[in-house]
């Protein structure tokens, strides 16, 4: 029988030379499916001749397991070796227990079948494509939020240079004889605004233009330009890098768009007191006009 068809022990089985009861095995002790125990009374050790062949070699024989299989050994109180499946130390005979011993305990732990080896090298590689493809998605979703940052920057880049110029805009001679106190008092106080958003606007353009620029970006940049197999392990990590730079994307884009909405509303509210004081201004610089042509008329 295949040892991986075999059932775990219950009891311990004998295993007889010549008739006698030479040591006892137990198969898949403690739910270890590719381990097997020997136990050997000391008694054993006594026949004569039979210590030389007391070896792990021979007891895997009567079992019908081949050195090959085996992965690593431990006997006694000694510290398990590994084994490349030649190694004599099968074949060497097993020391006798201490005298205060009954039993010579033999572990034995084989190694996976091949198969199991490649369904476990294919599950890994299943879970390291799923992870990467997680990974790329997240990167995806950030690359998003960095383009509406970058045409939000672009916008909010104009719209400085829009509020700018409403600033330093200076009423001109004509404007400042027929404009209403009124209209000046509202455009001025429209303009003050621009002040106090001006700094909002210019700081997020600079914290957007960083943010691609920081060695932390460009690295993950490099990660996904590149792909290369990588541990899981560090798949993790990424992913925990991805987390935060997402979050810190969403909550800089939210920020800059709520600053472009205001420095927006700002600014028209700045264009359209002067249009109303322009327009009132034209007004009365007409009806002075016409006033003066009317008194100067003879009959």
């Amino acid at each position: 029988m295949n040892f991986s068809e075999q059932p775990p022990s219950k009891q311990w089985a004998a295993l007889k030379f010549r008739g006698e009861k030479l040591a006892e095995v137990w198969f898949k002790p403690e739910g270890e499916p590719l381990a097997l125990r020997f136990r050997i009374p000391e008694n054993s050790f006594q026949i004569p001749g039979m210590d030389q062949r007391l070896t792990t070699a021979n007891l895997l024989k009567a079992v019908g397991i081949a050195p090959e299989e085996v992965e690593s050994c431990r006997h006694g109180n000694v510290s398990p070796f590994g084994l490349n499946g030649s190694d004599p130390q099968l074949k060497n005979p097993l020391p006798q227990p201490p005298h205060d011993v009954t039993h010579l305990d033999v572990y034995v732990r084989l190694k996976p079948p091949p198969q199991a080896v490649a369904r476990n090298e294919s599950g890994e590689l299943d879970i390291a494509l799923a992870k990467w493809q997680d990974l790329e998605a997240r990167w995806k979703v950030i690359l998003g939020l960095e383009a509406t940052m970058e045409t939000l920057r672009i916008s909010m880049d104009g719209l400085q240079a829009e509020m700018e110029a409403s600033l330093k805009r200076m009423l001109t001679s004509e404007e400042k004889l027929h404009a209403l106190a009124a209209d000046v008092a509202q455009w001025n106080k429209a303009k003050s605004r621009i002040r106090y958003a001006l700094p909002k606007a210019k700081e997020f353009i600079h914290r957007a233009t960083w943010a691609k620029g920081t060695p932390e970006r460009k690295r993950l940049d490099e990660v996904f330009k590149n792909p290369i197999g990588a541990p899981l392990p560090q798949m993790d990590q990424v992913q925990e890098e991805l987390e935060i730079w997402r979050k810190g994307r969403q909550v800089l884009s939210a920020q800059g768009m709520t600053v472009y909405q205001e420095c927006k509303i700002i600014s028209l509210d700045v264009q359209e007191a002067l249009r109303r004081l322009q327009s009132n201004a034209a007004a009365r610089a007409s009806k002075k006009k016409g006033a003066t042509g009317v008194k100067g008329k003879s009959f």
